[in-house]
């Protein structure tokens, strides 16, 4: 009886935290003036984040925040080396992402946990953990301090005659209440 009265606050803290629910946002944020004393343009109403956009994302955790960027995506890119190779059928999708801890906590998590592409059907496909000839994987393990950022892509494996419409990224391996949402096209 002691032990069922000291795991129900556990279980409806964990109830509670699941309903809070998480927002999708596809608003990127204000680009930087180009000189001093310019404000920038301001985004159309309703304007959606693309490649090349930022979205500041937070955390679940206290004082996390931060910056993600889409640099770019290459819808087939190159296996690393023959081992590294997509399943018959299938391409690698590369989405190279930069992430800058703008918060006041160090973030501590793998990016690749969070990401998503979804295709134009409304398919949603994970990370592949493959390498490619492009350029260096952003890490199954990234830690950055308040200030820090970390550039590099993320694969996906899809079907070869995919086409390809969003990239989502969550902090908190996929759990925070923050989703980003970018288009590809």
């Amino acid at each position: 009886m002691k032990k069922s009265l000291l795991v129900l606050p556990a279980l409806l803290s964990f109830a509670l935290t699941a309903c809070t629910g998480t927002e999708v946002t596809s608003n990127p944020d204000d680009k930087p003036a180009a000189s001093k004393g310019q404000e920038p343009p301001p985004k159309a109403q309703g304007a959606r984040a693309r490649i090349g956009d930022t979205i500041t994302l937070n955390s679940g955790e206290d004082g996390l925040k931060l910056e993600v960027t889409v640099v770019k995506a290459v819808s087939s890119a190159k296996p690393k080396d023959e081992f590294n190779v997509p399943e018959p059928g299938h391409r690698f999708v590369a989405v190279q992402i930069r992430l800058k801890n703008v918060g006041s906590t160090t973030y501590d998590d793998s990016p690749g946990n969070g990401a998503h592409l979804i295709d134009d059907e409304d398919q949603q496909y994970d990370e592949a953990l493959s390498e490619i000839a492009l350029g260096a994987s952003i890490g199954t393990s990234v830690k950055l301090a308040p200030g820090s950022s970390r550039k590099g892509y993320l694969v996906f494996s899809v079907p070869k005659k995919t086409k390809l419409s969003k990239f989502q990224f969550t902090l908190d391996s996929g759990f925070g209440p923050q989703v980003g949402e970018w288009l590809l096209r």
